[in-house]
């Protein structure tokens, strides 16, 4: 019997009337937070999991953030990875930093990514792949620091979406990462261990 006449008896014998498509439910009101208060609930979510978030005037101001927070972590900072080409402009030698460009490799420390948005609701950072923020920035070193706009931190993972339409219509990235809280697993004896699948540390620079 082929194929096809396997699949054409059994769309025969499925008789069962179509379902009508499922309407989406609207995200709770007290979620639909925005500017001051998305970013106050942001901060609030991310770090319960463990991340430190930071505050920066200007993005020229984001080099000295980065380096005064990495100072007071007591991490060492020889180069941060890093392939944005607006953050790569940035006056990181004023701050005594060094950047390397590319995708992170498994003998990466530090590296730097930007995000498309974050989202309040879960204290979640959304990524978008791309030759200027390949994926290996965000999962290969121990260490990732990621800089994201203030004005797309939204309440809910449907706003951050929305984001997503507006940059990318219909041609979305290969890839859409969706990141909260730094890399941690109850998997290994029961225990929580930091690192197992990625970085041991997370940073958000809100700018």
């Amino acid at each position: 019997m082929s194929r096809e006449s396997i699949l054409t008896r059994i769309r025969a014998a499925n008789t069962a009337p179509a379902q009508p498509p499922l309407k989406p439910h609207a995200a709770p009101a007290s979620l639909n937070s925005s500017g001051a208060g998305a970013i106050g609930r942001f901060r609030t979510t991310a770090v319960a999991k463990g991340v430190t978030v930071v505050d920066v005037d200007k993005p020229a101001a984001l080099p000295l953030a980065v380096a005064r927070t990495l100072t007071a972590t007591n991490l060492r900072a020889d180069t941060i990875r890093v392939n944005d080409p607006k953050l790569c402009e940035l006056p990181w030698h004023d701050a005594s930093l060094a950047i390397a460009r590319g995708a992170a490799d498994p003998l990466d420390t530090l590296t730097l990514s930007s995000a498309l948005a974050a989202v309040a609701e879960t204290g979640s950072l959304v990524l978008g792949s791309g030759p200027d923020n390949p994926c290996a920035l965000a999962f290969l070193p121990e260490t990732h620091l990621v800089a994201i706009a203030r004005s797309n931190i939204v309440g809910t993972f449907e706003d951050a979406l929305a984001i997503l339409h507006t940059r990318y219509a219909d041609n979305l990235p290969r890839a859409i990462n969706i990141i909260s809280g730094a890399s941690r697993t109850g998997d290994i004896g029961g225990r929580i261990v930091q690192g197992a699948h990625g970085p041991r540390q997370l940073f958000v620079f809100i700018i």
